[in-house]
């Protein structure tokens, strides 16, 4: 995983290549396009902002190598330049070389942008969901092999034992 100022470098340069775009007159395809990535390396950032790091492995020694000082800066210097990207694609779609696509047109990016976003947790809480039911029934199960096998190996034992008992 990348920490936040290369995160906030690769936003930028998309950003930068956004606004080339944009200051060319290029198709709206073009320009949603590299909309997409910047909003993907935007996702990314706020990502690593949300504390969604990798996990480390269990037993490894945790070590950092910036202080929380230097951390809590590096991120909140990308929330600011975030919000200035977001407040510059907001003037374009309203005074701006996108204003073509209307006001409207914002307004409906934004809210396909949270419907997306709600769709995605909710897929994730029940990925987490169904997991943990397949955790449950497979120790279920196996809870109900082991006893089954217990059992089948102690009948075993009592009929060898009647068996070497009987009378011949």
């Amino acid at each position: 995983m990348l920490d936040p100022i290369s995160l906030l470098a690769t936003a930028t340069a998309v950003f930068n290549g956004l606004k080339k775009a944009v200051e060319l007159g290029r198709e709206a395809e073009d320009v949603f396009g590299q909309l997409g990535k910047w909003a993907g390396a935007v996702s990314d950032l706020q990502e690593w902002m949300n504390g969604e790091q990798a996990k480390p492995p269990l037993f490894k020694k945790l070590t950092f190598s910036k202080s929380a000082t230097v951390e809590a800066f590096d991120a909140y210097a990308a929330q600011v330049k975030i919000k200035e990207m977001e407040k510059t694609l907001y003037h374009w779609f309203h005074y701006g070389p996108l204003q073509h696509l209307g006001r409207d047109g914002y307004v409906e990016f934004i809210q396909m942008r949270r419907r997306i976003k709600e769709q995605r947790e909710k897929m994730i809480y029940e990925q987490i969901r169904r997991r943990k039911k397949f955790i449950k029934n497979a120790s279920d199960a196996g809870l109900i092999a082991v006893v089954v096998a217990t059992g089948a190996l102690i009948l075993f034992h009592i009929v060898m034992f009647i068996v070497d008992r009987w009378p011949k």
